[in-house]
This record gives structure tokens, C-alpha cells and sequence, in this order.
């Protein structure tokens, strides 16, 4: 007998009266038609307003918006050898002054991290990384069995440097996140190259991994790249990603700087993904557009700044961040604030041992978002 595509959905068990086949013969559902609703007239999440990602409130550039429109095209089903992504790689090599094959490309840089850990830590060779710092790193550091040692943040919420660079004789693996998340706190260029050569001088064959992936937030004047660093030093490497100040956290791209065989064991100890045909034009798009992302960046301070005076004159500390998120001191616990905020559609962070008691992570979203959130707070912690 054959079996009609209507036929199929009624002998899958699906029905029409649900509306999943529309008058065009379209497979839809009532969640999916609200949600283009929803996107079509700009309301999101349910009208939450979501402070809990590090993710732009103010989304990606015109040009880069342009771009993925203008690309949205035929082409996307010979996606299998994606257009542009060679492109992408050989434009981070010309502006790093790089090789290609120092440049790895990943469907986010969650992959990259994960990759380094399992390239260089195992059950001998532990991590060394911060606490708080982004996670990824000693949660794949559990999964493979290696051990970690984890160097608390110093009175002013920054890295103790020091206290890594004691501990890392025979690490695997150092991981270093500067800006850091969740503190938004950064390190100068010679308080990094300092750390950088002593760990390498007690302990040669350790890899040091420099997370750079809020840099573009950074104040120069404070904190500059480790590229130097990178091309002195075989194992030392730098990942960065399109999510943050170039907004293409829907889109999932990241990439490593490093040397050729350090760029080659990470890709080979853990798959990359794959990076799309939209994905690589929209950040070749937006890592061209220079304009904006300065835009982006003083916009940025101009919401951080909006937003750490309305905590201080709730009497909340903040330490000074370089980041599009704020860690302030709310004098409870992080799950005391997210219970306060969430029934007003305000939802903030995560807990972030050892400092969940006292310290609240929260993101920055466009200017308009913050100052709902900031009402909020008014209300709920006056």
C-alpha cells in the first residue's frame, strides 16, 4: 500500500486537528507558530528578561545581520564543505600575524576547552585553575578522572596568580581566564607574562591555556592580549569566541591561537564540530567590522556602569569589571537573589563556589533591560 505523507503522520500517531500540518502541507505546531509570533514582534524567553548567560542584549551588528539575510540562500544545502569558513580562518591568521594552522576553528569554544583538557590532564597530570572561574575546564578535568587543584580568587575577586604558579610543577594543564567570569576582573600584560614564565620555568612540558574571551570588553589601558606570549612559547595557546561582543551566541563560534602542534593535539583529543556556512560569514562579517564593535564596547560600559551604581547605592560592592557581566556582592546567598528576582521575570546566575553565599553573577543586557532589572532590584532589595 502506499503510504501518502498524510497517511504516514496518521499512522505515526499524529493527527491534523493539532494543527502540525498547516493548508500548505507544512509540518508546524502551536509552540512553534507563538514562538515566530513572539520573534516577529521582539518579545523573547516569555518576556523574561534573561541575565544569566554573559549572552548580548543588543544582539549582532547591522552588517553582520545584512549578512546572514543576504547568505540565507540555496547555497546552505551544499553546506557539507562550508563557503567562508576558510575564509574566517585565514582572516584571524592575517590579523594575529599567524599561520592558518595556528588557528583552530570550533562550533563554539566550549569544545576547545574541553579538548585542551583532555589533550594534556589525566589521572598523572592535573589542571590548575581558579575558583570561581568559567567551569568547563574542571568539569571535563572530572569526567576524565584527572585531579584538580583550585586556587581561590584573591581578596579583590581577581586570580591569585601566585597561588596558581606555586601549585602548577607537573600540571597538565594551567587554565587561565582573564577577563575572568565570573568577577569581569582582568590582569595586566606583566603580571600574565610573569606567571606565564615561572610556571613554564618549574615545569616545562605544562600547557597554559589563556582564555581571552570577553577581551573585547576589556579597558587596554588594563589588560592586553597574550598573543606575544603565544607565538614565543610552544605551549602556550589563547581561545576567544564570536558570542560575546560580536553577539553570535546563536550561531556557536570559537577559535584557538597557537602553535601548529598544540592547535593539532587539541583538535585530535576531541571534535571541534563542525562551524557552519552562516556561522563563519557572520563572524568574518562582524570580525571585520570594527566600527561596531567598538560601538559595542563603550556601550557596553555605559550599561555597566548604569548598572554598579544602582547596586552601590543599594549598598552592593562590585568588583570592577571588563566584561558584559557584573559580580556584586549581594550579601546572600545567589539563590536568595534569583528566588527575589525570578517571579518579576528577572532571572540572574548561577551559583559559583566557593563564593555562592555572598556573590551573585548577573549579565548585562541592552539599556532598556537593565533598567527593568534595576527597578527590580530597587523593589526587591531596598
Amino acid at each position: 500500500m502506499k503510504i501518502t505523507r498524510r497517511g504516514f503522520v496518521k499512522s505515526a500517531g499524529f493527527g491534523t486537528a493539532a494543527g502540525l500540518i498547516g493548508g500548505t502541507g507544512i509540518i508546524t505546531s502551536p509552540v512553534f507558530a507563538q514562538s515566530r509570533v513572539d520573534h516577529m514582534a521582539g518579545v523573547y524567553d516569555g518576556g523574561e528578561i534573561h541575565l544569566n548567560q554573559n549572552e548580548s542584549g543588543r544582539g549582532p551588528g547591522p552588517k553582520t545581520l545584512e549578512a546572514i539575510k543576504k547568505y540565507t540562500n540555496m547555497r546552505v544545502g551544499r553546506g557539507y564543505a562550508p563557503d567562508f569558513v576558510p575564509e574566517l580562518q585565514e582572516a584571524l591568521a592575517s590579523r594575529y600575524n599567524v599561520n592558518r594552522n595556528n588557528v583552530l576553528l570550533a562550533s563554539g569554544s566550549t569544545w576547545l576547552l574541553q579538548g585542551a583538557v583532555r589533550a594534556y590532564c589525566n589521572a598523572d597530570k592535573p589542571l590548575v585553575t581558579a575558583g570561581p572561574t568559567f567551569s568547563t575546564s574542571e568539569g571535563t578535568a572530572r569526567q576524565i578522572g584527572a585531579p584538580i587543584k583550585q586556587i581561590p580568587l584573591d581578596k579583590d575577586a581577581k586570580l591569585d596568580l601566585d597561588g596558581m604558579v606555586a601549585v602548577s610543577q607537573g600540571a597538565g594543564l594551567v587554565y587561565i581566564c582573564n577577563p575572568n567570569n565570573p568577577s569581569g576582573t582582568v590582569h595586566s600584560p606583566q603580571a600574565i607574562e610573569k606567571a606565564v614564565r615561572a610556571i613554564l620555568a618549574a615545569s616545562p612540558d605544562t600547557h597554559i591555556h589563556l582564555d581571552e574571551a570577553y577581551i573585547d570588553y576589556a579597558d587596554p589601558s588594563k589588560m592586553q592580549t597574550a598573543l606575544p606570549l603565544v607565538k614565543e612559547f610552544k605551549n602556550v595557546f589563547i581561545t576567544r569566541s564570536f558570542s560575546k561582543a560580536h553577539a553570535l551566541a546563536g550561531m556557536r563560534i570559537g577559535y584557538g591561537l597557537g602553535h601548529a602542534d598544540t592547535m593539532r593535539e587539541i583538535n585530535s583529543a576531541w571534535g571541534m564540530g563542525d562551524v557552519s556556512m552562516l556561522a563563519a560569514v557572520a563572524a568574518l562579517t562582524a570580525f571585520e567590522d570594527i566600527a561596531h564593535l567598538e560601538w559595542e564596547r563603550e556601550e557596553n560600559a555605559r550599561v555597566r556602569n548604569f548598572t554598579v551604581s544602582a547596586l552601590a547605592d543599594l549598598g552592593f560592592d562590585t568588583p570592577e569589571s571588563h566584561t558584559n557581566h557584573i559580580f556584586p556582592n549581594m550579601k546572600q546567598p545567589a539563590s536568595a537573589v534569583r528566588a527575589a528576582c525570578t517571579p518579576h521575570k528577572i532571572i540572574v546566575g548561577r551559583d559559583f563556589p566557593p563564593m555562592e553565599h555572598t556573590h551573585c553573577r548577573i549579565s548585562l543586557g541592552s539599556m532598556e533591560e537593565m533598567e527593568a532589572a534595576v527597578a527590580v532590584f530597587r523593589k526587591v532589595f531596598a
